[in-house]
């Protein structure tokens, strides 16, 4: 058994079902990723809220936005080989888990020229929103409609519109960030619970976004903006 089967993801949107596992979740659509580490010692404001987690998704979504207006050359989205630009103000995604177990991504946009409490606002409204429903095709047959939206080129379009070239997740299942949750097509942002006041940070990403230089300058300024 190879390192892509020793997880297998939840459903990550209501009412897919089986669909993600099936296409892009299948080993050879999952990225050779990497991850980096970092710690955040928090200011005093958020060191006082460390245990309520609305408080800590909101700064780290605000703080991942903030990250990536400053480091443009990783606002990409990565699609199999190629770069795509994702556009400004930049997009983060928030990963939150309903009570299906599945889970319900929130995408904001300009998040870190928001108040905490606007932020909040959001990720409240968008938690547990179906998205829209998969076509007859993508039911009956997910993976021939994967590869011909792909092929058609469909696919990056309808992805950038929907995503974000970040995603935020503080989910706490074992092992989401091992190699096969590093997602395919964004970077994966999974902070810890924390403790004392320091917030360990991971983060995942595709080695053909960038070397790990350009990435451990974004990991370090996104705790900063926490400090």
């Amino acid at each position: 058994m190879n390192a892509y089967h020793k997880i297998v993801p939840l459903p990550i949107a209501p009412g897919q079902g089986e669909l993600p596992r099936r296409t892009w979740w299948r080993a050879p659509e999952t990225a050779h990723g990497v991850c980096m580490r970092a710690n955040a010692r928090l200011r005093p404001a958020l060191a006082r809220a460390q245990d309520q987690p609305w408080p800590m998704l909101a700064a780290v979504c605000r703080a991942a936005s903030a990250a990536l207006l400053l480091h443009p050359r990783l606002n990409f989205y990565t699609f199999w080989g190629r770069l795509r630009w994702a556009g400004l103000p930049p997009k983060v995604c928030a990963f939150l888990e309903n009570a299906d177990t599945s889970c319900t991504g929130v995408v904001i946009q300009a998040a870190h020229e928001m108040s905490q409490g606007r932020v909040i606002e959001l990720l409240r409204a968008g938690r547990g929103q179906d998205e829209a429903p998969p076509s007859l095709m993508a039911r009956l047959w997910p993976e021939a409609d994967y590869v011909l939206r792909r092929l058609s080129g469909v696919y990056p379009a309808q992805y950038v519109r929907h995503n974000a070239p970040l995603f935020v997740s503080m989910l706490w299942l074992a092992g989401v960030d091992d190699l096969c949750y590093t997602p395919a097509h964004s970077m994966a942002l999974y902070p810890g619970m924390p403790v004392d006041g320091l917030m360990p940070l991971t983060l995942c990403y595709n080695h053909q976004l960038a070397n790990a230089r350009p990435v451990g300058r974004l990991l370090r300024t996104i705790a900063d903006l926490l400090e």
